[in-house]
């Protein structure tokens, strides 16, 4: 197959719904290899912001391609031809020269204006790896344990994305229709302020969301709780307490923790916001944090897990800062500094009395 021939003037062409079958196959058969997706995805967002005229229904197509999917789950580039496989509804087939059926993307109208049907949620046949629903809609970026990575969003706004953490970007209309970002892990934010006054949220899964119009602040949010510091402007913190959606406004300076067992949020004012976000420069800046606390950044920082086997040394504090090359540097560090054994058992390492 020749993958030069698949370009973005032919995308464009099948996007408004002109591409004939041969090049509807051509496009399958390209978009089954993995590098190509995320070229697609570009360039149907091009499309889309120079053509208002199309209004894509990625949601019930999605769900349509979903229930195909199911229904046939052998369905794949070796086995697509055959003549038992049943499109969705609005999927309908096209047959070669060696009556093959092809699934390709079918069009609606929507009063006298026609829409892209499948565009923006499924494609047609030929994605041998199977897209989930939040690859399509959303572009990932994230860390692995040990890494920091800096990315700038469309509207402008910059993040931090601190190690071992996964934020989520809709591909599709961000920064025109929506500027809301789905977050797992820690992550600084400088965000842009709109002509418009749009607002920019931050969704998490612990039951809590950040909303600002142009600020800096970094959002924490792993298993064990939620944090939101304010550095610079003003934030809004959307909570549930019981069946209540409730909110408060930060203060530069203002650090708010949530943890599970809380009843409710606890504000903390004139929080050290150098410290706290010391990670954005790769360092680590503790002051009277107990071994336990560090042990606990260890696991979410570098993935290494760290048992406190003598209770003695499960309250020592350390103060200082420390910008080491990996996790075992670190605890090598304070080994040193409180005169600890290490010993490793499977993957943790274990803290032990000489």
């Amino acid at each position: 197959m020749n993958t030069l021939s698949v370009n973005k003037a032919l995308l464009f062409q099948y996007f408004a719904g002109n591409a004939s079958p041969a090049q509807k196959r051509l496009i399958a058969e390209w978009l089954a290899l993995a590098e190509n997706q995320e070229l697609y995805f570009e360039w149907l967002a091009e499309w889309q912001s120079q053509s208002p005229q199309f209004l894509p229904d990625g949601q019930e197509r999605f769900e349509a391609y979903v229930r195909y999917m199911q229904q046939n789950p052998s369905v794949g580039p070796s086995n697509a031809g055959s003549p038992k496989s049943q499109a969705p509804e609005g999927m309908p087939f096209v047959e070669n020269s060696a009556q093959e059926q092809v699934p390709v993307a079918g069009r609606t109208r929507i009063g006298r204006r026609p829409w892209l049907m499948a565009a923006a949620s499924v494609i047609v046949l030929g994605i041998t790896a199977w897209l989930g629903r939040d690859q399509i809609l959303y572009k990932t970026y994230s860390t692995k344990f040990g890494e920091t990575r800096s990315v700038q969003l469309s509207d402008g706004t910059k993040v931090i994305l601190n190690a071992n953490t996964s934020m989520q970007v809709p591909r599709f209309g961000f920064g025109e229709q929506t500027r809301e970002v789905k977050l797992n892990g820690e992550a600084f934010f400088n965000v842009t302020h709109t002509i418009d006054n749009r607002r920019f949220m931050v969704k998490t899964e612990e039951n809590f969301e950040v909303m600002v119009l142009g600020t800096e602040f970094s959002v924490y949010t792993r298993q064990k709780g939620g944090k939101v510091l304010l550095k610079k402007g003003k934030v809004h913190v959307l909570f549930s307490e019981g069946q209540q959606k409730k909110q408060l406004v930060m203060k530069p300076g203002d650090l708010v923790t949530m943890e599970k067992s809380a009843a409710k949020p606890v504000v903390k004012p004139n929080a050290d916001t150098q410290k706290l976000i010391a990670w954005t420069g790769n360092r680590f800046v503790f002051d009277k944090t107990p071994l336990s606390e560090v042990a606990s950044q260890l696991q979410e920082h570098y993935g290494i897990r760290v048992e406190i086997k003598d209770n003695r040394f499960a309250n020592r504090t350390v103060s200082g800062t420390f910008q080491p090359e990996s996790g075992e540097e670190l605890l090598t560090l304070l080994s040193e500094l409180f005169d600890f054994r290490l010993a490793r058992e499977g993957e943790a390492y274990l803290i032990l009395q000489k």
